[in-house]
């Protein structure tokens, strides 16, 4: 019987010793350097507008409107739930998905920006990603949304394109006109600068 006991607390101590090291020194450590070190990131790399968060450079949300750019569509939820986030697990190979999903969504693209249906469509534009919070389109995408864009808001095309791939960003592995485009910070840039 004692050396149960004797063997026990040594256990107990370990166990909560090892609780307060790895649940809450080590957390906290990590979260006040990262606090130092990186503030924007370690705060979401939140966006703000105004004073006031609009989003995360990091996750995709929702921009109904059609004078606004479009995100990838989502499998995070009903919309951008972050706290669904996880990919639909349905890929090229699923032929359930490729014959129902892929094509109402390729449809739905075409009439939203008036493409012919010849046009092909990015495979980015109507398949969501592996969180389905893609904060980022394709350049090419973007570039077909803008003539929508730019008749809602009576932009020259040809001014808006120019600034759409001005916001594209140079990736070391996506080139030409897969290079990404973060959709939260491109809308917004649209808005401050109010392009003509």
């Amino acid at each position: 019987m004692n050396s149960w006991k004797s063997a026990l607390r040594p256990a107990l101590a370990a166990t909560v010793l090892l609780t307060a090291i790895t649940g809450v020194v080590y957390p906290v450590a990590v979260w006040g350097a990262s606090v130092a070190l990186f503030p924007e990131e370690a705060s979401g790399s939140l966006v703000k507008l105004d004073g006031k968060v609009v989003g995360s450079s990091l996750l995709a949300q929702a921009a109904p409107d059609s004078g606004s750019f479009h995100p990838r569509p989502s499998a995070a939820g009903s919309g951008y739930a972050g706290e669904s986030s996880s990919g639909s697990n349905a890929g090229p190979l699923n032929r359930a998905y490729v014959d129902s999903v892929v094509p109402a969504r390729v449809a739905a693209y075409r009439a939203e920006n008036g493409l012919a249906l010849s046009q092909p469509v990015p495979a980015t534009a109507v398949t969501a990603s592996g969180s389905g919070l893609d904060p980022d389109i394709a350049l090419d995408d973007a570039l077909l949304q803008a003539g929508r864009v730019a008749r809602v808001r009576r932009i020259d095309p040809k001014v808006l394109t120019e600034f759409v791939k001005s916001q594209a960003r140079d990736e070391a592995w996506q080139s030409g006109s897969q290079r990404p485009v973060n959709v939260l910070s491109l809308n917004l840039a649209l808005e401050e600068r109010r392009v003509r």
